[in-house]
């Protein structure tokens, strides 16, 4: 069923509808039912007979892009589906044998008052139902009460269900919850509680806990303890409206703002806790740097293309598309379909490329067997191309059942020194005598070395090298780890000669009779095979007499007027002719292929017109002339005056096309067919006239469009001979062209396929495609639920390939992770706009810059730029700011291959004198350095000094040859053997199973993570297992809970500042208040006192009067 909406108009009929509506024109059946949430608006159901003719003109209807929307039907007994419609018309009727495979076989077998009340019956024997279609809307609720008292088939009781008509499928993903937003993602199970637990317990160095919440503070934290503190998003985010956020991604990229947190802290999630006890150093030691734990791979760009085949220097057909970058450039340009790659695109010596992508890298400009190109060696998969001695059976991907065939050295601990056999190419070196694993190597450049690679699975260190190569020396410089887990490192030095020996002329004698074996062989079973008869021997083969000579005639076509692409592959045909690439039979066939599309159209056409008027006289003068002359090949086609007309070979020309006679070529594209059909029908009104057919334009176009089909149907070449031609002409048929007669199931000529031995399999192929119907296409569902934590994994790859090149990637484990603050604020400043458009989203996106991921690769894959001025200082080793002949050596051979030859150290000194000639005085003169007594075997040396080696361009280019750039920080790879992580589901066994296994072999780091269908009846039960779990590792309650009986007052930040604020303010005017009663009191009481004490401290000045010695008198 197809579902139309809006409606189709009501007046029109179902004979009418393919006029407006072709690709309804299968369509057997129209009716309108209501929407279910807007009753007062119908829809148009169109209903077909098969699967088949519904997925057509679905897809007509959507190509037509018309006003209507268009869905499948889909009918279901499930009535609990939103979005349904009830077909009171239609029921399924179960429960009957499912012996019953054919529909009349059942309809037999129903009841008789079961029958009388269908009028149609569809049976669907892979689901076990039977569609009816009722005389009577109302006849359901009868038949439904029969079948409750009894109505059986062979002992079985029947079921009828009423039919539910539903097309919206996007109603049914709407009510699945989002992954992103699920109810996992927000239940609490106190992991909080037990993580700080375990912080307490097997972290003590730990000073200061920043929690960072949305502003939640949960009801047992004890927020008085000073080593803890609640971080609110509006304290970290610099752009307050990308608030609020429920994105883990968009809150990562910003934790390293968080005010008091030092340099290098350790962040973890809530679900992720300490299993033993931990130190700094399993995080960051000073000698090897950051350590990073890494698990699975990164997911594929794209189905079936992983990552070590992306810039392999091979276009996968799985890899070309926008997602991998087309093939990492692979299919892009000169380099898309090569099977080579450019000389010197290859790993060197370890030095090249990033050094956390250990292995045999990319030197390929050749393959070790076709199809398999060397950069497919060591790629961890198996390839069966390179599954062969001469790719050492894929260098230990396909595993070792081989590996006696190639030539094995073991390493032995005191040993550097190897020598392999001379004509060997394929050695390999097994070290599991002496270590556990390899950590990291690197070789000599040879050009003899064609891979190398190691394989810890197996142990062993894999050398291909080309044959054919001169005596030479490799060496090998190669990290290993014992089984006490200590690194040591190994250098190697292997002797190879992959030139032949000849081989000696050894006579060998025949073993005597007498050393033959005693025992009798058993006789041979004598097995008769029948003969059959010539006539009836098949496949048929043509057969030319002695002396036959087969000729290819080339069309006389105009060169110059062809199309480009048509000339240029004449071009390469005959460079190819000329080099010796094809015979000169397959120069021609090709030739006559590539110019049959361009013959004179006009002369074809006029002769199909011919051939369609005699055969209309023959039909009106004798149908039985018309069905044999129907017969004839093409090339031979006889009118009725007895005339032949012979027919130019046309596309597609090697059998019989008449749109109008009984045999059709259902070979041919439908194109060609058409265009025949036109043709002809042309031909009869216009052909009798004697003009042209066709109009030159369109004959131009209709060639153009032909030469695109006769690039993808080839037909057969215009090969005719001689005796044909002589059969011909008598009025014979040509040998070899024999038509046969139409076999219409006839599936080949095969023994086992004329017995149909496997004509069950068939059958059971046939029956499981119809299953397989009943299950929902994804294409036709509205909403797409889709993997966004993969997805952002893809995304970030994709953009640190682009920054720092292709290669295969691992995700970081679900850990704690020590962060440098410093090194986080480097990566953002990489790439601010992705880490803004992070921070944007609300929940969980695909182009989200994954926290850890994107930093360690940073970590791992930033370069730090060679500094010449350091090169220098690490030379001048008694840090006099001039080199000294014994320094000079010391650089010379730093950037020179040893041994050291006379040539290098003079030459090297030459380079020095010329740039203290050419550069200005002020670069070298040595003012600021102080007086040496320095002084050289050559006079003529100046003082080799910073300036002069910095600003010297040949001695820089040398350096920088020499040197590659280093990366910026240490790191070290680690395993995942202290890493548990556990994925919690509702199966309660299941986890139970799980949290005994961690109790039997604790971790370091131990994730559970929330998995759980918390609708589901058990959630409940695996929420009590967890917690019971979670009190048997850490029963004691850490400093940072409030005791059992205490809760927080506050349980979000905003009302806890309210109330801090609140509470300052109320603490400020108390203490003004009572101080000022204090005051009150103390002037009210001690006043007399508070005044003697005043005048004590501050006296009063007396003011004496001067008094004059004059009396006055009287």
């Amino acid at each position: 069923m197809l579902v139309l909406d809006p409606a189709l108009p009501a007046n029109i009929s179902l004979k009418e509808l393919p006029s407006i509506y072709p690709s309804l024109q299968s369509a057997s059946d129209t009716f309108f039912v209501a929407k279910p949430k807007n009753p007062s608006t119908n829809v148009s159901v169109v209903v077909f007979d098969s699967q088949k003719e519904v997925e057509d003109a679905q897809a007509g209807m959507l190509k037509d892009a018309g006003k209507q929307s268009v869905w499948r039907g889909y009918l279901t007994t499930d009535k609990e589906v939103p979005g349904l419609v009830l077909m009171r018309d239609l029921a399924f009727l179960s429960g009957f044998p499912p012996t019953f495979k054919e529909t009349e076989q059942l309809r037999a077998k129903l009841p008789e008052n079961l029958s009388s009340k269908i009028t149609l019956l569809q049976l669907y024997s892979e689901a076990s139902v039977a569609l009816l279609k009722l005389n009577n809307p109302r006849g359901f609720q009868e038949l439904n009460k029969q079948a409750k008292k009894n109505m059986t088939i062979e002992g079985k009781e029947l079921a009828l269900s009423p039919a539910y008509l539903l097309w919206d499928l996007s109603a049914i993903s709407q009510s699945k919850q989002d992954e992103d937003v699920s109810a996992s993602r927000f239940e609490d199970n106190e992991e909080l509680r037990y993580s700080l637990r375990s912080i307490e317990k097997h972290a003590p160095w730990v000073r200061n806990i920043f929690i960072v919440t949305n502003g939640q503070i949960p009801s047992w934290l004890n927020l008085d303890n000073p080593r803890i503190t609640i971080v609110t998003h509006q304290e970290v985010f610099r752009n307050l409206s990308h608030l609020p956020t429920f994105s883990s991604p968009a809150i990562e990229s910003h934790i390293h703002r968080i005010e008091g947190l030092s340099q290098k802290f350790i962040y973890l999630n809530d679900d992720v806790m300490f299993g033993k006890d931990v130190w700094p150093d399993d995080f960051y030691s000073h000698s090897k740097g950051q350590k990073v734990y890494l698990t699975w791979p990164v997911p594929n760009c794209a189905e079936g293309c992983p990552g070590s085949w992306i810039k392999d220097g091979y276009c996968d057909k799985a890899c070309n598309n926008s997602a991998c970058d087309w093939d990492g450039g692979d299919c892009i340009g000169n380099s898309g379909g090569s099977r080579y790659v450019a000389p010197g695109g290859g790993h060197g010596g370890g030095a090249v490329g990033p050094p956390w992508h250990f292995g045999g890298g990319i030197s390929g400009i050749s393959y070790c067997n076709q199809g398999c190109a060397n950069s497919w060696l060591a790629d961890k998969f198996c390839d069966q191309a390179c599954n062969v001695l001469s790719c050492g059976f894929d260098a230990g991907d396909c595993g070792q059942d081989h590996f006696d065939e190639l030539h094995k050295v073991t390493l032995i601990p005191n040993q550097t020194h190897y020598i392999i056999p001379k004509g060997e190419c394929l050695p390999y070196f097994s070290f599991a005598e002496i270590a556990k694993r390899g950590i990291e190597g690197a070789y000599s450049d040879n050009p003899i070395i064609r891979h190398v690679s190691v394989a810890n699975k197996w142990k062993t260190i894999h050398l291909i090298l080309h044959s054919g190569m001169n005596a030479t020396i490799i060496h090998f410089n190669v990290t290993f780890q014992n089984k006490n887990n200590q690194e040591f490192k190994m250098q190697i030095t292997v002797e190879v000669d992959t030139r032949e020996e000849p081989k000696p002329n050894i006579t060998t004698q025949k073993p005597h009779a007498s050393e033959a074996s005693p025992i009798t062989p058993l006789p041979e079973a004598e097995i008769l095979f029948e003969d059959i008869p010539e006539e009836k021997r098949f496949p048929k083969y043509n057969k030319h007499a002695d002396g036959f000579q087969e000729t290819i005639r080339i069309p006389l076509v105009n060169i110059s007027e062809l199309p480009k692409e048509v000339q240029l592959s004449l071009k390469k045909l005959d460079v190819k002719l000329e080099g010796g690439d094809i015979t000169l039979k397959g120069y021609n066939l090709s030739k006559s292929v590539l110019l049959r599309p361009f013959l004179k159209g006009a002369q074809v056409i006029e002769v199909k017109a011919n051939q369609v008027v005699k055969r209309e006289k023959d039909s009106l003068q004798d149908p039985v002339s018309r069905e044999h002359h129907t017969s004839l090949p093409k090339e031979s086609s006889e009118n009725a005056d007895g005339a032949k007309t012979m027919n130019f070979p046309a596309e597609g020309a090697g059998r019989t096309v008449e749109v109008g006679g009984r045999h059709q070529d259902h070979s041919l594209p439908r194109e060609w067919a058409k265009a025949a059909s036109a043709t002809q029908k042309v031909g009869v009104s216009v052909g009798l006239r004697g003009t042209t057919v066709v109009p030159a334009q369109d004959r131009a176009a209709q060639e153009k469009e032909l030469l695109e089909k006769a690039k993808e149907n080839r037909g057969v070449g215009l090969i005719e001979g001689h005796a044909e031609d002589h059969d011909l002409h008598n009025g014979g048929v040509r040998p070899g062209r024999k038509l046969q007669e139409y076999a219409g199931s006839y599936l080949g000529f095969l023994p086992w396929e004329k017995k149909k031995y496997f004509q069950d399999l068939l059958e059971e192929e046939e029956s499981l495609k119809k299953q397989l119907s009943y299950l929902t296409d994804s294409k036709y569902v509205g909403r797409q639920l889709k993997d966004t934590f993969a997805d952002s994994l893809r995304y970030v790859n994709k953009i640190l390939n682009s920054r720092f090149g292709f290669t295969s990637r691992k995700v970081p484990a679900h850990m704690p992770h020590m962060i440098d603050r410093i090194v986080m604020q480097e990566l953002q400043d990489m790439f601010p706009e992705e880490f803004d458009k992070t921070s944007v989203h609300k929940v969980r996106h695909s182009e989200d810059m994954q926290f850890a991921f994107s930093y360690f690769y940073y970590l791992m894959s930033a370069l730090q730029p060679l500094n010449v001025a350091q090169v220098f200082d690490e030379v001048d080793t008694d840090q006099s700011g001039i080199l000294s002949d014994r320094e000079i050596r010391t650089l010379a051979t730093r950037i020179h291959d040893l041994p050291l030859s006379l040539q290098d150290l003079t030459g090297l000194e030459h380079m020095l004198i010329n740039c203290s000639k050419m550069l200005p005085t002020n670069i070298t003169q040595i003012n600021n350095i102080p007086p040496t007594q320095e002084a050289y075997y050559d006079p003529n040396l100046p003082p080799v000094t910073k300036s002069l080696v910095t600003n010297c361009k040949p001695v820089t280019d040398k350096i920088h040859k020499a040197y590659k750039d280093k990366n910026k920080y240490r790191f070290e790879i680690m395993g995942e053997e202290e890493i548990a992580f556990k994925m919690i589901r509702t199966n309660v066994s299941h986890v139970v199973g799980q949290l005994d296994d961690i109790r039997k072999n604790p971790r370091k780091f131990v994730c559970l993570n929330d998995n759980i269908d918390h609708n589901h009846k058990d959630a409940q039960t695996v929420k009590a297992v967890l917690r019971d779990f979670y009190e048997s590792m850490f029963p004691q309650p850490s400093q940072f809970e409030l005791p059992r009986e205490y809760r927080n007052r506050f349980l979000h930040m905003h009302e806890l500042q309210e109330w801090r604020a609140y509470r300052d303010k109320l603490k400020f005017w108390t203490h003004c208040v009572l101080v000022t009663l204090i005051m009150f009191t103390v002037f009210s009481f001690f006043a007399e006192q508070l005044i003697a004490l005043k005048r004590r401290i501050f006296p009063r000045r007396r003011i004496y009067k001067e008094v004059g010695t004059e009396r006055i008198g009287v």
